[in-house]
C-alpha cells in the first residue's frame, strides 16, 4: 500500500476531492485525454498540466491508476457482496496478465453473474495485434484454469464474441459494463446502440489501469516482446 495511504487523513482527502464540483470533469479528461498519452504521468506533473491542486491529482490517479504490487494485495482481499445482478466485460486474453486479473476481479466484486467475452480469432485478426494471437480454444482455457484458481468460476459464463460490443447489446437484462480507461469509450458507443434499441443503458465502471514496474501499462503485446511479465516485473 502507498505510504500516503496510511495517513488518517487521506480519507478526508479523499471525500474533499470527490466533493469538489468539477472533480468528475477533471477525472474524465485525465481518463480519456492524459492517462492514455502518459500513463506514467506523476501527481505533480498532473496538478501542473492542467492547473488542479496537487491533493486532487493524487486522489484522481489513485482512482484510475494502480500498480502491479497493489494488484497483487488486491487480489488476496476478499469478496464484497455485489451490488449488481448481471456484469459484462471482454477482452482477448492472449496471455492473462494482472491487467486480465483487475478487470476481471473488477467484475467479480460488482455482479453475482459475469458475462466474459474472448474475442474468436477471426475478430483477433483485425485488432492489429503486434504479436500472433493464441487459439481461441487456447485462450479460453487459460481463462478457465485461472478462474477456477480462484474460484471465481462459478460467477462467470465465457462466450466468444465477433466485434467490440458481443452480447452487450442484445441482452437487456446485463446491468454493467466493466471497461478500462482504455476501452471507456467502447461503453458510450454500447450504450448509443442499447438506446437506440429500446435498451435501458448500462452502468460503465472503469476498471484502473495496471502499471508495470516501469510505469508503462501491462500488455499482453509488452509480455510477448519480452519486456516485462505477466505480473508487471521488469523481463531481465
Amino acid at each position: 500500500m502507498k505510504d500516503y495511504k496510511m495517513n488518517p487523513l487521506w480519507n478526508v482527502l479523499v471525500e474533499v476531492v470527490k466533493g469538489l464540483p468539477k472533480y468528475e470533469e477533471h477525472k474524465a479528461h485525465v481518463r480519456d485525454e492524459i492517462l492514455i498519452n502518459k500513463p506514467d504521468i506523476t501527481a505533480q506533473e498532473l496538478s501542473e498540466a492542467i492547473s488542479i491542486p496537487l491533493g486532487e491529482a493524487m486522489v484522481i490517479l489513485e482512482e484510475l491508476r494502480i500498480s502491479h504490487d497493489e494488484v497483487g494485495e488486491e487480489l488476496l482481499k476478499g469478496l464484497p457482496k455485489p451490488k449488481y445482478r448481471l456484469v459484462a466485460l471482454g477482452g482477448t486474453f492472449s496471455k492473462l496478465h494482472y491487467g486480465h486479473l483487475m478487470l476481471l476481479l473488477t467484475g467479480i466484486r460488482s455482479g453475482e453473474k459475469i458475462i466474459i467475452g474472448v474475442t474468436t480469432d477471426d475478430f483477433a485478426k483485425k485488432l492489429g495485434k503486434r504479436y500472433e494471437v493464441p487459439p481461441y480454444e487456447m485462450r479460453v482455457r487459460k481463462l478457465v484454469e485461472e478462474l477456477v484458481k480462484r474460484e471465481w468460476m462459478d460467477k462467470c459464463v465465457i462466450t466468444p464474441i465477433e466485434d467490440p460490443y458481443g452480447v452487450t447489446i442484445e441482452k437487456p437484462e446485463i446491468e454493467v459494463l466493466v471497461t478500462s480507461p482504455y476501452t471507456y469509450f467502447r461503453g458510450s458507443e454500447i450504450n448509443r446502440i442499447r438506446r437506440e434499441r429500446g435498451m435501458k443503458p448500462l452502468e460503465i465502471i472503469v476498471c484502473p489501469l495496471v502499471v508495470a514496474e516501469d510505469g508503462k501499462p501491462i500488455s499482453s503485446t509488452r509480455i510477448f516482446l519480452g519486456e516485462v511479465t505477466e505480473t508487471g516485473r521488469i523481463a531481465r
